[in-house]
């Protein structure tokens, strides 16, 4: 194999530098060696080395395949980089995801509130429906015993229980929905009605004119009327004996108690003939006129 010869040139003015000489001798710059590189002369220097059947060491081998698989992984770093320059190609950023806020879960809302308590009255109790707590929404009732809901009564203040039984259900529903625990009882209102009044003189028919006396219970009064239509507060107040004139008389009478309890209608139908009816009727006036003779 041939060797490699080196020429030492002056990198500033390009004349050679005899051999041993480090620094020109025109202009004192200091040279580099640098090899007189043939690249014909490497190829026949590798011909000439297959020729004369030797091979490269594996040193030599080992040192070009390193040098290849390097090369190699320039390229492919570098054409990596011009393509996501190209396309613009970025790796997406990793987002972390915020932890969700768990939705805070109400309890569910108490269950309403009577005014007085499910029982017997014998008076028309004023009843209140309440819910304790700020939370915003609405109660609803049924009176009939059926399941409230919100097609149900809407309360909207204190009603009356009127008399005979009532089944009470109630439930508070919350603006979101939720439903509260069911409220329920079951009133009874009985009035304690007086007894009806008696007439000393019972119905029938009678030869002459006549004076009936009711009576009733202490603390009643007794309202009456005598021409067949029924009795109320409108009508007259019995304060003493009733005449009973001849013909026909329908006497009604009720009682009624000071909380306005009536008892049921007293009646008598009188039949008064009118022959005696009138001599029995200018007898009472002869007295009555005898009375105011002084």
């Amino acid at each position: 194999m041939k060797g490699r010869t080196f020429d030492m040139k002056c990198q500033k003015c390009g004349i050679d530098i005899p051999d041993g000489k480090v620094y020109c001798v025109k202009c004192g710059t200091a040279v580099q060696m640098v090899p007189d590189y043939n690249p014909e002369e490497d190829f026949i220097v590798g011909k000439e080395e297959s020729e004369s059947g030797k091979s490269d060491s594996p040193v030599l081998r080992s040192g070009r395949l390193l040098k290849y698989g390097l090369a190699c992984i320039c390229l492919i770093f570098l054409g990596r980089l011009a393509f996501e320059a190209a396309y613009g190609y970025a790796k997406p950023e990793e987002t972390v995801a915020e932890p969700e806020e768990e939705e805070e879960i109400l309890p569910p809302p108490g269950k309403p509130q009577f005014s007085i308590q499910p029982g017997r009255y014998d008076y028309t109790p004023l009843l209140s429906i309440s819910h304790e707590g700020n939370e915003e929404g609405s109660i609803y009732y049924t009176t009939n015993g059926s399941t409230p809901d919100t097609q149900s009564n809407l309360y909207e203040g204190p009603f009356e229980i009127g008399e005979g039984r009532m089944v009470l259900r109630a439930v508070f529903i919350r603006s979101d929905g939720t439903q509260s625990e069911e409220a329920d009882g079951t009133y009874e209102v009985v009035f304690d009605y007086p007894d009806e009044p008696v007439f000393d003189i019972p119905g029938g028919s009678y030869p002459d004119s006549f004076y009936v006396t009711l009576t009733t219970e202490p603390g009643c009064k007794i309202y009456y009327t005598t021409n067949g239509e029924e009795p109320n507060v409108s009508s007259s107040v019995y304060s003493g004996r009733i005449y009973i004139p001849s013909g026909l008389t329908v006497l009604q009478a009720v009682a009624v108690d000071e909380d306005g309890g009536m008892s049921g209608i007293m009646e008598a139908i009188y039949t008064v003939s009118e022959k005696y009816a009138s001599e029995n009727q200018e007898l009472d006036n002869m007295e009555e006129k005898t009375d105011e003779i002084p």
